[in-house]
């Protein structure tokens, strides 16, 4: 998929009814070269980075600009606002590190966590670098954001140093007789994959010696309802002027 940064509906008719059916979409350049590595550089500044942990870090938009003005970036804001059927609002951002060796992430829907109002509720998982199956990257069950809501098991899975203890402590059950078929994805940095709140998706394990970089920007439609959460304690941040 390509899309257009330009004007007030960047992405064509083709695309939105294909994120409806698959619940999920990738729209190349939507950060440049310049602003990608710009974000990279402003993570090395973050604390966890500084003292050894590349462990992700919630809410890096309140102790950098640079996160807070990729989180409100006008292309995202555009994009998102067809996507929810209505002005925009961001809520989280989250940014990983994913060094070599980095456990992924177990199949999950973002709206086990946030309870965003069905089809109001999108996230944008930003490549900073070129990201394939090996470095980590993620991999979906399209049309799985249909199922609603599923319920979880608990993985048992022991600790890791690097990795948010919420991304696989748990794990997303499908219904019986489902016939689930994952996608592993390839996407270049500046991309934006949009996932469906709903959508049930995890990520690989990093098996490169490279880091893999990604911002995580999660978005409602304003006045929506949502779960703050008591460790990300989300709260809703307008993105365009108010006509």
């Amino acid at each position: 998929m390509s899309g257009n940064s330009k004007g007030q509906n960047p992405l064509s008719d083709a695309q939105v009814a294909e994120f409806a059916a698959r619940g999920y979409a990738i729209v190349p350049g939507v950060l440049s070269a310049a602003e990608c590595a710009a974000v990279i550089a402003a993570a090395q500044e973050l604390e966890g980075p500084k003292t050894g942990s590349f462990k992700p870090v919630m809410q890096p938009h309140r102790q950098h600009d640079v996160f807070l003005a990729t989180l409100a970036h006008p292309r995202l804001a555009n994009i998102v606002a067809q996507l929810v059927g209505g002005e925009p609002a961001a809520l989280q951002s989250e940014m990983f590190f994913c060094k070599p060796g980095t456990r992924g992430f177990t199949a999950h829907q973002d709206n086990f966590f946030v309870r965003g109002e069905r089809g109001k509720f999108v996230s944008a998982w930003i490549p900073l670098v070129d990201v394939t199956p090996r470095m980590g990257s993620l991999f979906m069950f399209p049309g799985s954001q249909e199922l609603g809501l599923l319920p979880i098991r608990e993985t048992h899975l022991p600790a890791t140093a690097d990795q948010d203890v919420d991304g696989y402590s748990r794990e997303a059950v499908f219904p019986a007789g489902y016939e689930a078929q994952a996608e592993d994805l390839s996407a270049p940095a500046g991309a934006a994959v949009l996932l469906d709140g709903d959508l049930v998706h995890g990520s690989n394990p990093n098996m490169s010696d490279k880091f893999r970089y990604v911002l995580l920007c999660t978005y409602i439609r304003a006045g929506s309802s949502f779960n703050p959460g008591r460790h990300a304690k989300r709260s809703e941040i307008p993105l365009r002027p108010r006509a």
